[in-house]
């Protein structure tokens, strides 16, 4: 089963924050095991994007207070100077 929610949060590289103000979605996916993985996405302008590094992993610190390891890649979007960071997360996501 898929469950999407609402997130906000920032992304991080060590102690610097890179992305702030993060407003996207996040999906769970059920499996066996009871294991869940998670990805999700979230929009933005294109020029703040360029920041990220393609081959770097990135922390995501959502304002609930869960945490996780992400590896994104970015994508055009439908909306003119916007673009998609889809992402994934690696391991768990913890409170």
């Amino acid at each position: 089963m898929e469950r999407m929610e609402h997130i906000r949060g920032a992304l991080v590289d060590g102690d610097q924050v890179v992305l702030d103000d993060i407003d996207g979605y996040l999906a769970s996916h059920d499996h066996k095991g009871g294991r869940k993985a998670f990805d999700g996405y979230f929009e933005m302008p294109t020029d703040r994007l360029q920041a990220l590094s393609h081959d770097r992993c990135y922390r995501l610190v959502l304002s609930d207070g869960r945490k996780a390891n992400v590896y994104k890649e970015v994508v055009p979007s439908n909306v003119p100077g916007n673009s998609l960071a889809e992402f994934h997360v690696s391991g768990a996501l913890k409170k």
